[in-house]
């Protein structure tokens, strides 16, 4: 496992984020704007089982006798390693998802606030959906790499080369996607900045008038 998730920052996006989400808006009544919400992805791990998972996997490799000798002899010692990275994976997953939770909530606000002073909250909505949308794309693979590191500590290596194999490149494929993920996530965050700055400064321009 060489390749470390690819990290974005939670601390770093939330306050880029709230220093431009924390303008002044006066005090109004919610209007219920329709905003997408972040999801929660059907856990794998709940609705199948681990030899389920690899029995859907081990087609996808074709090992040698040799291959299986060679991952047999040292399957144990790269358990340990995935044991560690999951382990810290997990934290900064927990970490990521308060982040994203905390932005999603105060610019669904922000949004209802500003549409019920008048203003036209159309390209922010959007771009809303976007940035969330992302999110939950992030979510999805995340999910599916969690189960995949899962499997790959606690399956019988030794008596299964073929199992940890596929899950092996399995876990790999979705850590790169998670990664992928990740900077969509932060490329929809500029855009949703200037997208904030314009609404900030149609509402201190209205005010003026």
């Amino acid at each position: 496992m060489k390749k470390p998730l690819k990290k974005i920052g939670p601390s770093l996006l939330c306050a880029v984020l709230l220093a431009t989400v924390f303008f002044s808006v006066a005090k109004a009544d919610t209007t219920n704007t329709v905003l997408s919400g972040l999801i929660t992805p059907p856990s794998q791990e709940a609705s199948t089982t681990i030899d389920q998972r690899l029995a859907a996997r081990r087609p996808k490799v074709q090992l040698s006798a040799d291959d299986k000798a060679a991952i047999a002899a040292k399957c144990s010692l790269a358990q340990s390693v995935a044991n560690d990275r999951r382990t810290k994976d997990v934290k900064a997953a927990a970490i990521r998802l308060q982040a994203y939770n905390e932005l999603v909530k105060r610019l669904t606000f922000l949004v209802d606030n500003l549409s019920a002073q008048g203003n036209d909250a159309t390209a922010l909505l959007a771009a809303q959906n976007y940035f969330v949308a992302s999110i939950n794309n992030y979510l999805v693979d995340a999910d599916g790499y969690k189960t995949a590191m899962d499997d790959l500590v606690n399956m019988d290596c030794k008596n299964d080369a073929a199992g940890f194999r596929a899950t092996l490149t399995e876990a790999r494929t979705l850590r790169t996607k998670t990664g992928q993920d990740a900077a969509a996530v932060k490329a929809n965050l500029t855009t949703l900045q200037k997208d904030l700055a314009a609404a900030r400064q149609a509402l201190i321009t209205g005010k003026k008038k």
